[in-house]
C-alpha cells in the first residue's frame, strides 16, 4: 500500500504537467502579442513615413522605394505591410472603421439612435483632431484624383461595419436593418461635413464643427411649417376646389 509521501507525490504530477502547460501557453501568448505589436508599430513608422512624404513630394510622385527608405525598411519589408501605396493611404480608413464601431457599441443602451449619433460623431472628433495626420490626409486628397480615390477605396467596409453595430443596438426594432444602414450613412455624411468645415476654415475646433453640423441636422429634422404657412398651403389646395364645384353648378343650372 502506497505510503503519505507516494500518494502525494502522484496528485503533485498532475498539477505540475498543467502547471508546464499553462506556462507554455502564457509564454506563446505573450510572443504572440509581441509580435502583432511589433508588427503594428512597423506598419505605423512605415505609414507616418509616406504621408510625410506624400505631403511634401505629392502621391503620384513619391515612389514605394522612397517610402520604405524613410521608414528604413526594405522594400519587401514594405509589402509585407501594405500591397501598395493605395493600400497604405486606406490604413487609417480602417482603423478609423474599427473606431467608429468601438463609439457606437459604447454607448449607453438607453441613448436613441439619434443619441447614438452624435455622441459617437463627437468621439471621433476628438480622436482626429487630436491625431497629427488629420489634416495632412486631407490636404493630400485634395491635391491627388488618385489618392483620394485611395483613401476612399474601403469606405464601403467602413459604413458595413458601422451599420453592424447599429444593426445590433436595434435588433429589436422592425426593419432594423434598413435603420441600422440609414444611422451609418448618416453619421459618416454629418462626419464628413464637418471634417470639411473645420478644414476650410468654417470652424477652428473639429469638435465645434461637429457640433455645429449635428444641430443643423436636428434643426432640418425637427422643421415644421408654421400656423400661417400651414394654412396658406390649405387655402392654395382648398381654393381650386371650391371653383370646380362652382362651375358645375352653374353649368347645371
Amino acid at each position: 500500500m502506497p505510503n503519505h509521501d507516494q500518494r502525494h507525490h502522484r496528485r503533485a504530477q498532475p498539477l505540475e504537467r498543467n502547471y508546464r502547460c499553462y506556462t507554455r501557453l502564457g509564454a506563446r501568448l505573450i510572443n504572440e502579442s509581441l509580435k502583432v505589436r511589433k508588427q503594428e508599430l512597423v506598419r505605423n513608422v512605415i505609414y507616418d513615413a509616406a504621408i510625410d512624404l506624400f505631403a511634401v513630394k505629392g502621391f503620384d510622385e513619391t515612389t514605394v522605394e522612397e517610402v520604405a527608405v524613410a521608414a528604413g525598411v526594405s522594400r519587401r519589408s514594405f509589402f509585407r505591410y501594405f500591397a501598395s501605396k493605395d493600400d497604405l493611404l486606406a490604413h487609417n480608413v480602417i482603423h478609423y472603421g474599427d473606431v467608429l464601431r468601438a463609439a457606437v457599441t459604447t454607448c449607453p443602451a438607453t441613448f436613441t439612435p439619434l443619441q447614438v449619433v452624435r455622441e459617437t460623431i463627437l468621439t471621433i472628433a476628438k480622436e482626429a483632431s487630436g491625431h497629427s495626420h488629420t489634416r495632412q490626409v486631407i490636404e493630400i486628397a485634395e491635391r491627388s484624383a488618385s489618392a483620394r480615390q485611395a483613401h476612399t477605396s474601403r469606405m464601403r467596409e467602413v459604413e458595413d461595419k458601422l451599420a453592424a453595430a447599429f444593426a445590433t443596438r436595434l435588433k429589436n426594432a422592425s426593419n432594423f436593418e434598413v435603420q441600422a444602414r440609414l444611422l451609418a450613412s448618416l453619421t459618416l455624411t454629418v462626419m464628413n461635413v464637418a471634417i470639411m468645415s473645420w478644414y476650410r476654415g468654417g470652424c477652428k475646433d473639429l469638435v465645434a464643427a461637429a457640433n455645429q453640423v449635428f444641430t443643423n441636422l436636428t434643426r432640418f429634422i425637427s422643421d415644421r411649417p408654421s400656423s400661417t404657412q400651414s394654412e396658406d398651403h390649405l387655402n392654395r389646395r382648398i381654393k381650386p376646389n371650391v371653383l370646380v364645384r362652382a362651375r358645375r353648378v352653374t353649368t347645371t343650372t
